[in-house]
């Protein structure tokens, strides 16, 4: 993990991305177009706290700005921006003192140890042959990784929220179990569809 000291520009969300997810921002309050120009001109990125329903939680995005995809007259924006890592909030400022927009020093989240199981593995190989009604015989080579699962089930924001919470056998158990509710709703859809059918 690696501490990001000094501050950087947060802006809050009901958002949660996890590395290499892209999304578009509509940007129109003017605090948060003075953070996407600072970042556009330095080229720095900035911090999408996890917004709940209720309270700012511990973790978010670390995003960089990808591409500013229109301009508005009124000033708003719309920008492309990727996720590089996410994060755990060291702290966080409403209001800087000389900004317009909320700041806050982060630590990032490394994933480097963290791995599907072999449980997962299987589960994820049962959902993909019920899912596309064929047996893979290949390896799943290209699903060896949170984060392409993830993608797979295509899991919500808050979903992809408290997987990260976790520790590694936790965030396992966790997408083990998605897994298999998703399977079995694929299942039951099937023999629904056969019923009209045969009906």
């Amino acid at each position: 993990m690696h501490d990001h000291s000094e501050d950087i520009g947060m802006f809050p969300l009901r958002l949660f991305l996890l590395p290499n997810e892209r999304t578009t921002l509509h940007i129109f309050e003017p605090r948060y177009l003075q953070l996407i120009m600072e970042c556009l001109q330095s080229k720095t990125p900035f911090g999408i706290p996890y917004q709940t329903k209720t309270l700012l939680s511990e973790h978010g995005s670390l995003v960089k700005i990808v591409k500013v995809e229109k301009r508005y007259e009124s000033g708003e924006m719309d920008v492309i921006v990727e996720c590089t890592h996410n994060f755990s909030l060291n702290h966080f400022q409403g209001k800087s003192p000389d900004k317009m927009y909320p700041c806050g020093s982060i630590k990032l989240i490394s994933d480097e140890n963290m791995h599907p199981n072999g449980i997962l593995m299987m589960t994820v190989k049962k959902y993909l042959e019920t899912l596309f009604s064929k047996p893979f015989e290949e390896e799943l080579n290209e699903y060896y990784s949170h984060a392409k699962i993830i993608k797979s089930l295509s899991l919500n924001d808050e979903e992809k929220y408290k997987f990260l919470s976790y520790n590694n056998d936790r965030r396992n158990a966790y997408l083990v179990g998605k897994t298999r509710f998703l399977t079995l709703l694929i299942e039951q859809e099937k023999k629904v569809v056969d019923q009209f059918y045969l009906n």
